[in-house]
Parts: structure tokens; C-alpha cells; sequence
């Protein structure tokens, strides 16, 4: 029996314990399938917030690593306001020598939890690229549990499984794609479109420009 499957069972268990209780308090008692929702959920939240060691230790130099021509890189990242029940999306597109092609910053009234947020910017990103008009693309991703569903080397979590089918659809019409898993060091030019974010309505986008408050972590990238 793996490990994942452990811990589903044992957190399955605590929420049957839970709902019981509240239950005889007067709560509505939950089907068996929305216990086992919740249990996925609860796990989701607590490996985003405690991810697992690596076996191997991550590249942790964030400088710009060359691409072969055609590909271009997309970093992304999303950022929570729970105060506002909203979410920021950062995407910042490169060409192959490192220059900036486009970015985008947006805001979205969605009260997501960190899963599903990672998975709605993955999403956004890849029609974000399309929409620029790149084809041979390697996504960045600092969500290792996106990077993985959409590298179908994991099955994707009920509550993102949907998202992340229309992702790989869309993916389908670009000629080559791949998805990398980076760690938050390497992903900072996207953590700061996202919550740059928080200051705008709706969204920005740049092409072939970087924005001005970008600069100083681009240079210090292509360093």
C-alpha cells in the first residue's frame, strides 16, 4: 500500500470522526464522496505547504539558463489575497536569448485554495502563449503537483481535474511543449507579476517589453 493512499485513508478517517461529531451538534451529515473530497483537499493544502525533499537537490541558481532556438520559457505563478477572496496571476514569456516577448499580470475575483490557483495560472498561461503566438514552449512552474499532472506523470486531484484537462487540451494545437518544476528562488519574476496583481482591476499585459518594476529581477536573471 503506497504512501499516498495512507495518508488519504488515515485523513479520510479523521473526517468521518469530524463530521460525526458535528453531526450529533446538528450539522448535516456528509455522503461518503464528499468526505473523500474533503480528505483530498485537506492533503492538497498540507503538500503545498510542506512539499516532500527532493531526492536530488533542485537547481537553485535563478539565473537564466539558454534555450535552444525556437523554444521560449513561460514562468508562472499565482498569488492569494485572502483578504479580498481573489487570486494574481504572473506570466512572463522569454525568447531563447533571454529577452522578454510579453508578460502578464491579472487579477481574478475567484476565492480559490493554493491547488486550484496554480492550476487556473497554468491554464491561463498556456492560451496567454498561444494568444503571443509561440509554439515551442517549455512551461516553469514552482507548483510541483501541476507540473506533474500536466506531464501526466501523476492523476490530477479532483478539484483541479477538470482544469487541468482543458489545459492538456489546449496544448494539443501548440507543435512542442514541455512542463518544469522550479523552485520559488527561480520563479521571482512571476511571483512578482502575480502579486503586482493586487493593484490592478482587471490586467495588464506587455509585449516585447519588460515592465519597469520588472527590470532590476530581469538583469539580475540574465546575469
Amino acid at each position: 500500500m503506497g504512501n499516498d493512499l495512507v495518508e488519504l485513508i488515515i485523513t479520510a478517517a479523521w473526517c468521518m470522526w469530524y463530521n460525526r461529531n458535528k453531526t450529533r451538534l446538528g450539522s448535516t451529515r456528509q455522503t461518503y464522496h464528499e468526505i473523500i473530497h474533503k480528505a483530498r483537499s485537506i492533503l492538497d493544502d498540507f503538500q503545498l505547504a510542506h512539499p516532500a525533499q527532493p531526492l536530488f537537490k533542485e537547481q537553485a541558481d535563478p539565473r537564466w539558463i539558454p534555450l535552444s532556438h525556437p523554444w521560449y520559457k513561460v514562468n508562472i505563478d499565482a498569488a492569494i489575497f485572502s483578504d479580498l477572496h481573489t487570486i494574481g496571476i504572473g506570466v512572463i514569456i522569454c525568447d531563447h536569448e533571454g529577452s522578454v516577448i510579453a508578460a502578464l499580470s491579472k487579477h481574478l475575483p475567484l476565492p480559490l485554495g493554493p491547488l486550484e490557483a496554480e492550476a487556473k495560472v497554468a491554464d491561463e498561461a498556456v492560451s496567454f502563449a498561444w494568444d503571443v503566438r509561440v509554439r515551442e514552449v517549455i512551461f516553469e512552474t514552482n507548483s510541483k503537483v501541476v507540473s506533474n499532472a500536466l506531464r501526466g506523470t501523476i492523476t490530477p486531484q479532483v478539484s483541479v481535474m477538470d482544469i487541468i484537462g482543458g489545459t492538456l487540451h489546449r496544448l494539443q494545437a501548440f507543435r512542442r511543449t514541455q512542463f518544469q518544476h522550479v523552485n520559488q528562488e527561480a520563479n521571482q519574476v512571476a511571483h512578482t507579476l502575480a502579486r503586482h496583481a493586487k493593484g490592478i482591476s482587471e490586467f495588464v499585459t506587455w509585449i516585447e517589453e519588460s515592465p519597469p518594476f520588472l527590470e532590476p529581477l530581469v538583469f539580475r536573471e540574465a546575469m
